[in-house]
């Protein structure tokens, strides 16, 4: 059955001397940066990473689909990069729902772990996912939790006090409507609760974007109910328990001034707060969709190439102006973070085109040339990451991930550029 009937959803240390990379213009706000690609491309996959606590972190990608206009093609295929590194590893595939894969998930993580949960079914009918799932990476497999409550997909989840998962209004499949409901999920208690519903658009949205800022909740924009599913352009703010009584179920609503630029459906949302605390939106489409692309109006969604920063503590936001190599994305279930930086994994790049692409965005604040980690300083562990990247005198073109390098700019990675390195080293 489709959404609400209306159309089926289918060296050596020396003196550091710091300097800006990818800035070529004193009026850039952040670069892009490539990263080394999926396996295949892949769109509405879920997506989140972990700090190693060595330097390193670890992105991953789970589910998805394909081809956008084959439903046949939805994947459980699941798969990690860790950073500072240069290709993607597989890794057990996602669990499948009445024997099926699944769109629509999201992927959190709390305390190192990583959580997976929500999503739908779009081959035989659609069915949203109520089981709730932890990762585990050391025994390569999934342990199912406490199923929530009420199943969403679609929808947006955000950490608070790195102990409590919460999700945010989305597409509730038994009743194929949108609901209101705010859940909490314990990760130390492994008990569920329902929280102050959002205040709207009611009954719910789909397809939105947000997350939790300290002990605030963000979402905005996605689909609302309606015909043809219109696009929502307001913007809430939730603080949690705002009289400071434990009360983590307690949330104060407000609606604030939307954001600039477009109203977004399927953006890439920060999965958490930059170190100024604000939130990032990333790309997504002004004409929403369900699986393919095309519009519920009948017109291809086209990917939007903007880059919206919100401080939910000051009110104040910002389109940026974002410089490098990068394509403009849509059908995203998260903007990543690594380190100081963001990344967008997969999407669509035009109506009914996956992508494999992953990029990196990098904010002026962490943008150190050779900083291959986003830590904001270079040490070893960028020494060892060049190393791996480097192709020699005249060795050609840098790999996918090796673009940063590639320090003077001459498009390859060698001792010059490794000369420079050794005059950026700091110590940790």
């Amino acid at each position: 059955m489709g959404r609400a009937g209306f159309t089926y959803r289918f060296a050596l240390p020396v003196m550091a001397v710091l300097l800006p990379v990818w800035a070529p213009r004193a009026t850039a706000d952040a670069a892009w940066i490539e990263l080394a690609p999926l396996p295949f491309p892949v769109s509405n996959n879920a997506v989140t990473s972990v700090d190693n606590g060595d330097g390193t972190w670890t992105v991953f990608s789970f589910m998805g689909i394909r081809t956008p206009t084959n439903p046949q093609t939805i994947t459980s295929a699941s798969y990690k990069l860790t950073i500072p590194g240069t290709g993607w590893e597989p890794i057990a595939d996602a669990p499948l729902l009445n024997g099926r894969a699944k769109i629509g998930a999201n992927a959190v993580a709390v305390a190192g772990e990583v959580y997976l949960l929500g999503g739908y079914t779009a081959v035989g009918g659609e069915v949203t996912e109520p089981r709730l799932f932890r990762y585990d990476p050391a025994g390569d497999a999934y342990v199912q939790l406490a199923d929530v409550p009420r199943e969403v997909d679609d929808t947006v989840t955000g950490v608070y006090q790195d102990r409590y998962i919460y999700l945010v209004s989305g597409w509730h499949g038994p009743i194929n409507s949108n609901v209101s409901n705010v859940q909490i999920y314990d990760t130390q208690t492994g008990a569920w609760i329902q929280a102050t519903p959002i205040p709207a658009p009611l009954p719910g949205l789909f397809g939105h974007a947000g997350t939790v800022i300290g002990n605030r909740i963000v979402y905005m924009d996605g689909a609302r109910i309606g015909p043809q599913f219109p696009i929502s352009a307001r913007m809430f703010v939730g603080i949690i328990d705002p009289l400071g009584a434990g009360e983590i179920a307690t949330i104060a609503w407000t609606e604030v001034a939307a954001h600039p630029g477009s109203p977004a459906y399927r953006a890439a949302g920060s999965q958490g707060g930059t170190l100024d605390g604000r939130m990032l939106l990333v790309g997504g489409t002004d004409n929403t969709y369900n699986i393919s692309g095309i519009g519920y109006n009948g017109v291809p969604s086209q990917p939007l190439d903007q880059v919206i920063a919100f401080d939910p503590l000051t009110d104040e936001r910002s389109e940026l102006t974002a410089l490098g190599q990068h394509a403009a994305t849509m059908d995203h279930r998260g903007l990543v973070r690594i380190g100081e930086c963001w990344a967008t994994v997969g999407g669509m790049t035009a109506p009914t085109v996956a992508t494999a692409r992953a990029f990196l965005l990098r904010a002026n604040g962490s943008s150190l040339a050779g900083d291959f980690n986003c830590d904001s300083r270079v040490d070893l562990i960028d020494v060892a990451a060049f190393g791996a990247c480097m192709t020699g005198p005249n060795g050609g073109p840098v790999a996918l991930g090796c673009g940063i390098s590639d320090l003077d700019g001459d498009g390859d990675a060698d001792f010059a550029d490794f000369a420079v390195l050794q005059r950026l080293y700091s110590l940790p």
